[in-house]
């Protein structure tokens, strides 16, 4: 119920919205929304939707009234940290966290060893003169798993369980029916992330590393507690591996799609981050960003009550007719893809998106170089899948000798 009325009768299409029909093709139902019921109430998770990119960046770029800081999901499951706190303490986190994220260190630190890796997990593509595979498996999830654990100064040997972990994190996030065991799952999944972080703090602290948890458990001037570098290290690791790992799935899958596209994208260095731009526009990795309203407020003339939660739709922002021209063409020449919400806007843009865009551009760069002709295979199709994280559930590719 919504107001004097019920939400079938105040606003028939968000009634009519199904998590299941969004996790195939959420674009037209954005359209449809954003033209007719751009704020709209959504009954199966009771919560807004707003569709209009005007109206979204109105919302994240006002933290006062509509906030992270209020229970979630995400802060029952990893704490308080960057991305569910606000005003003085989301900037002290922030910057703690930010130096291995600058593109300095990131072309000097994390470019090398970068391409290292996935040239070697490309040749493990093509090993045995095969010429085909599966690359969001087999190169995209673990460039992303490698990058972000390098970044965060866990050892590689814990990769098979950090990538078990984030498979329980990733399900309790996209929870938005409220299913406890899943709940459940992603906090005990966190829990045992915390016990496994305890001994590496600490062999840290006595041989720093200098990568960022080494960094934090050796700052003695203004230090994290433990449970502070356990909340905030979390959202970094389960963000460096779900948002890349999609990010590098979705921009692989549409280029292919698009193979007329290709020679452009490949012209030159700044051809292919404009590309990068685009996909990241047409194809965002994450459909959403959840805003808590503090008090009582309008957007168009609704009322949102104090508490309730409003979805901003960063995939129905990046095809706004009213900013981006031909909103729903793929075009990797598009002079304002950079424009897109992907990654958030304001104080809480993704802490790692230079990351994210160097291990897209050393993968698509790899994967031209080592893979000639490469292309979808026509009789193992697959596309973009899911309701809130957004990737190809397979990416089945070929390539010639």
């Amino acid at each position: 119920m919504v107001g004097n009325l019920t939400s079938l009768d105040r606003f028939p299409l968000g009634a009519s919205v199904r998590l299941a029909d969004l996790a195939v093709d959420p674009y037209p139902i954005f359209a449809e929304l954003r033209e007719a019921e751009p704020v709209t109430w959504v009954p199966e998770i009771e919560r807004w939707f707003l569709t209009r990119r005007d109206d979204i960046l109105a919302v994240l770029r006002d933290p006062d009234l509509f906030t992270t800081d209020a229970p979630s999901t995400i802060r029952d499951m990893f704490g308080a940290h960057m991305m569910t706190t606000e005003g003085p303490t989301q900037i002290r986190y922030k910057r703690k966290c930010l130096p291995p994220f600058h593109a300095s260190r990131l072309a000097s630190a994390s470019l090398l060893r970068l391409t290292a890796e996935v040239e070697r997990l490309v040749t493990g593509l093509r090993s045995g003169g095969r010429r085909a595979g599966e690359v969001r498996t087999g190169l995209a999830r673990p460039v992303a798993l490698h990058s972000v654990l390098s970044v965060l100064g866990i050892p590689l040997s814990e990769t098979d369980r950090v990538n078990e972990w984030y498979e329980h994190f990733a399900r309790a996030l996209a929870n938005f029916a409220g299913d406890p065991d899943l709940r459940a799952a992603g906090k005990g999944a966190a829990d045992a992330y915390g016990r496994a972080l305890a001994p590496i703090l600490e062999e840290l602290e006595r041989k720093p590393d200098g990568n960022l948890l080494s960094d934090l458990v050796c700052d003695h001037v203004d230090p994290l507690t433990a449970a502070e570098i356990r909340s905030n290290s979390l959202i970094i690791l389960f963000g460096g591996i779900e948002t890349t790992e999609s990010m590098i799935a979705n921009a692989v899958w549409a280029l292919l799609s698009h193979p007329e596209q290709h020679e452009t994208a490949r012209a030159s260095p700044a051809a292919l981050d404009l590309s990068i731009e685009e996909t990241l526009r047409w194809e965002p990795a994450v459909q959403s960003a959840a805003r808590h309203a503090t008090r009582d407020t309008e957007i168009r003339g609704v009322r949102i009550a104090e508490g309730e939660v409003v979805h901003c739709m960063l995939g129905a922002a990046n095809r706004d007719p009213a900013y981006f021209e031909d909103p729903d063409l793929f075009d990797v020449t598009r002079p304002n893809a950079g424009d897109h919400l992907s990654f958030a806007v304001g104080r809480h843009f993704c802490l790692g998106a230079p990351l994210a865009r160097l291990e897209t551009r050393v993968v698509l760069k790899t994967l031209w170089a080592r893979c000639p002709g490469l292309r979808l295979d026509p009789d193992r199709p697959s596309a973009p899948y899911g309701y809130e994280f957004r990737k190809p559930p397979t990416l089945q590719v070929k390539w010639d000798r």
